[in-house]
């Protein structure tokens, strides 16, 4: 059994694989017989019995688990180089890559290859195969970065109104899109600038109501009862809101006086609230109510800030009245102990010796004056142009803006340092600055779009970066009219209707023809002529069809050429009298299209007989054929007359 065996049964048994994965020789080739053993003593125990059966499929055992261990070499043409194909991807980003790897099969990299390679892959005429592309799903927005986007494209929107409709359609991409799109091209929504105004309206409105202040009511108003005593103080007439809410309070605060009597109170004081309540609070006790009348609802919402002051002040005047008897008591105990340690100022400008120190400023060398002369002063160098405020006194020196802000009101203070920062914006030369047309808002639009768009809330226009104008899209800046074209053209064209036109010599009343004979009747019985517009009796002031009496007004005429050569008359006339000539040239000329028109619409013109069919007629035949035309005629004036004219 064992003399069976030979070398060739375990084939490339001398051969190992060492950890660092290079085939070696063994130090010591063992004998087939010492495998053999080896492998019984590890396998079977002594007293097993091993037969020839068990030792083949050890030996079997055996050349599977030197074969696994073997490194199987691929055959050469399914070996890939990835030298070659990783490039090749990189150069045809959009081939398939089981393309790529198939022309790669079997060749090693060198730069021959890799030319032939791309020049195989070019000779296609790039009708090879494309890689497989995969549509990502499409990016959906969250609400937040819906509404941003929104207010970039649609910047002067009211804020609230793009947020409604954000939220309601936000899982509608398609009509959202579509709401963007048709407001884009109306414009017809509400506007940033009315939004900014509903907030400071509400904002005030709490002023006066919730959150009324005596201090802040005065610095508004600083002396209240001399502000609304004013007689000559002008008051604006009040809306219908306006009005509702007046009577809504009156109502309310006089509820023993009947609602007649408070609204005839109200007209007869021409809606002036002060004199109105002040009319009530002396109603007679007889006339008043037994009991209190139910409290009505306020209106909410008012835009009117004045009546809300009167309110307010009608509300508040004894607290108003205690807080300025209280400021006075303190003021005059301040001024005492000032005098008495010798701390009262003088003023520089005015030369009061009695100032404050509370009510003392000073320029920015340290001279000295009331705040009274310094407001006065920067109100009167604001009026005239200046933005830079000099001293009162002999120095060069100028008043700091921290200085112009504590004498100024809050309204002016920000006028004068917004017109400041814009004048020392353009100072610094900044590339691409723009300013508003219409107000001092100053930016950096893109150099791409064509209308600067303001973002002044006062302001919120569009205008063209070119002309300076109001956006003109989509004309062109030559193709907008100016003040002076509109009036040249209005002119012009007023011009050409009244060529169009004919008046009635009798009653005045315009008319045009469209149809039939130049014998016109009007309604009130009047006869004229179209052509010449001179009154007539009969047909004899006309040359009917087929006459040799050319001096005379034609029966028919093609009324369409008729109009087109009056109109075209009346506008040569019109371009005289106002100077325009062919070197200067309306921008838009209302003339340009007359002929297109005329031409478009022309309608069949009854033909002039070329002879005249009573020529040939004995007499009595042609006084037959007279006689039925006047009474064609006849019948034609009593139809005409009922229509109102021919």
């Amino acid at each position: 059994m064992w003399n069976t065996l030979n070398e060739n049964d375990i084939p490339k048994i001398r051969l190992r694989r060492t950890t660092n994965g290079f085939i070696q020789n063994v130090a010591r080739l063992p004998t087939v017989e010492e495998i053999v053993e080896e492998s019984r003593n590890a396998i079977f125990p002594d007293d097993v019995e091993m037969t020839e059966n068990g030792l083949e499929s050890i030996l079997d055992q055996l050349r599977e688990e030197q074969n696994a261990d073997e490194p199987h070499a691929l055959p050469e043409e399914e070996q890939l180089d990835n030298k070659l194909v990783h490039p090749l991807m990189e150069i045809f980003p959009d081939a398939c890559p089981q393309f790529i790897r198939k022309i790669c099969k079997g060749k090693r990299h060198s730069p021959a290859v890799m030319d032939n390679l791309i020049a195989k892959i070019l000779d296609t005429d790039m009708d090879y195969p494309k890689r497989q592309k995969v549509e990502s799903p499409p990016c959906r927005l969250n609400a937040s970065e819906q509404l941003e986007l929104m207010k970039s494209i649609l910047v002067d929107a009211d804020p609230d109104y793009l947020q409604m409709h954000c939220d309601r359609l936000i899982d509608n991409p398609d009509e959202l899109k579509a709401f963007v799109s048709e407001a884009l091209e109306t414009r017809n929504y509400p506007t940033l600038k009315e939004y900014l105004r509903k907030k400071q309206i509400s904002a005030q409105q709490n002023q006066y109501t919730n959150k009324f202040s005596v201090a802040k009511f005065l610095e508004v108003i600083p002396d209240p009862f001399q502000y609304f005593a004013d007689s000559k103080r002008k008051v604006n007439g009040l809306d219908n809101h306006s009005h509702h809410y007046a009577m809504c309070y009156l109502r309310n605060k006089f509820a023993l006086v009947s609602v007649r009597s408070i609204r005839e109170s109200f007209i007869k004081n021409e809606e002036r609230f002060l004199a109105t309540c002040k009319e009530l609070e002396s109603y007679p006790s007889f006339k008043r109510l037994k009991s209190k009348r139910p409290k009505v609802v306020m209106p909410s919402v008012i835009q009117n800030i004045p009546l809300l002051q009167e309110i307010a002040f009608y509300d508040h005047q004894e607290e108003i009245t205690e807080f300025l008897n209280k400021r006075k008591i303190e003021e005059e105990m301040e001024r005492k102990q000032a005098k008495a340690a010798g701390l009262l100022q003088t003023c520089a400008c005015c030369y009061d010796d009695e100032i404050m120190f509370k009510d003392i400023t000073s320029c920015e060398a340290g001279c000295i004056f009331c705040k009274d002369c310094v407001r006065k002063g920067a109100e009167v160098a604001f009026g005239d142009g200046k933005l830079d405020f000099p001293c009162l006194g002999d120095c060069e020196s100028h008043f700091s803006l921290q200085v112009l802000q504590a004498v100024l009101t809050p309204k002016m203070f920000s006028v004068v340092a917004l017109k400041k920062q814009v004048e020392e914006v353009k100072a610094a030369g900044i590339d691409d600055l723009e300013t508003c047309p219409f107000c001092d808002f100053v930016t950096i639009p893109a150099r791409d779009d064509k209308l600067f768009r303001c973002l002044n809330p006062e302001c919120m226009k569009e205008s063209c970066r070119m002309c300076k104008e109001p956006s003109h899209v989509p004309l062109r800046c030559d193709e907008v009219e100016k003040d002076a074209d509109v009036k040249a053209r209005t002119y012009i064209e007023n011009k050409m209707t009244e060529a169009l036109l004919r008046t009635c010599y009798k009653c005045g009343m315009k008319f045009i023809k469209s149809d039939g004979c130049n014998k016109m009747t009007c309604s009130c019985g009047a006869l004229m002529c179209y052509v010449c517009n001179q009154p007539v009796k009969d047909y004899n002031h006309f040359n009917g069809p087929g006459g040799d009496k050319t001096n005379l007004c034609p029966l028919y005429s093609d009324t369409n050429q008729l109009h087109k050569d009056a109109i075209l008359k009346s506008a040569e006339e019109a371009k005289n009298d106002i100077g325009i000539s062919v070197a200067k040239k309306l921008k838009i000329d209302p003339t340009a299209d007359i002929q297109h028109h005329y031409k478009t619409n022309t309608k069949p013109v009854i033909p002039a007989a070329p002879v005249n069919p009573f020529l040939g007629l004995n007499r009595e035949d042609l006084l037959l054929q007279e006689r039925a035309l006047q009474m064609f005629e006849h019948y034609n004036r009593r139809l005409h007359h009922r229509r109102g004219h021919h």
